[in-house]
């Protein structure tokens, strides 16, 4: 049996909240009883004295105790759970504002998304593009020297290249001599030569730890790099280093 303190309503086990003012139900403890051979306190449902082993199931039933100063209101006990009503409007409302921001979203991105130009050949081609491009390259580079991978550093290279094995051989020597622990590029200047070729300036900083004198340097190389476009994507044609 639970109670509301506040409304001093008496309400079933099923509920944990005061049906009239919301408040959290307490329990109502059983109201002890005395033993009439030594007084000691026992328990509805205690069938002997725990402390002189008297019977308790055959005594006579005691008085009351006094009644509370307002009596309690028994609120009926029901089945049914409530149900909660279904408002088609809410519903209805929550369709509509999950449309409007798709749409609003949609629009947003329409208006400021660049209108789309025609392909234009030769040196009038938009630079981004090309500049993209180039960052490709550079990034394959960079992953290259991180993982040590010399088929993807190659990779980005044109067969063509002047003195190809010469160059893998100065990478892999870089890598047994040193550990690359960090690598980064900027790149600018970049330049359309034509259709299928291009120019840009390439500056590395290439941090490296050597193993014998255990010390860090950071190596700055800046390369004047020619790409070509190949029916495998932009590759290095040529480049010169500049600055030293």
């Amino acid at each position: 049996m639970s109670y509301c303190s506040q409304c001093e309503l008496v309400h079933g086990e099923e509920h944990r909240f005061c049906q009239r003012c919301g408040q959290i139900l307490k329990r109502v403890p059983p109201s002890p009883r005395a033993c009439p051979r030594c007084g000691a306190l026992t328990y509805p449902g205690q069938k002997f004295c725990t402390d002189c082993g008297l019977p308790l199931k055959a005594l006579p039933a005691e008085d009351e105790p006094a009644a509370p100063r307002r009596p309690p209101v028994f609120y009926p006990r029901s089945d049914k759970r409530p149900t909660r009503r279904r408002r088609p409007g809410l519903a209805f409302l929550v369709v509509f504002l999950i449309f409007l921001g798709a749409a609003g979203f949609y629009g947003w991105r329409y208006l400021i998304k660049s209108p789309a130009t025609p392909a234009i050949s030769g040196a009038s081609a938009p630079k981004e593009d090309l500049r993209r491009e180039v960052e490709r390259v550079a990034e394959k580079i960079r992953a290259a020297h991180i993982n040590e991978d010399i088929n993807k550093f190659l990779h980005c290279y044109s067969p063509s290249y002047p003195n190809l094995g010469g160059l893998e051989n100065q990478i892999l020597q870089l890598w047994k001599k040193y550990d690359i622990k960090e690598v980064s590029y900027r790149i600018s200047e970049v330049t359309r030569l034509g259709d299928r070729q291009a120019q840009a300036l390439l500056v590395w900083n290439i941090q490296v730890y050597d193993p014998q004198t255990h010390d860090y340097m950071l190596l700055r190389p800046a390369y004047r790099i020619t790409l070509e476009k190949t029916g495998d994507g932009w590759k290095i044609r040529e480049s010169r280093e500049e600055g030293g």
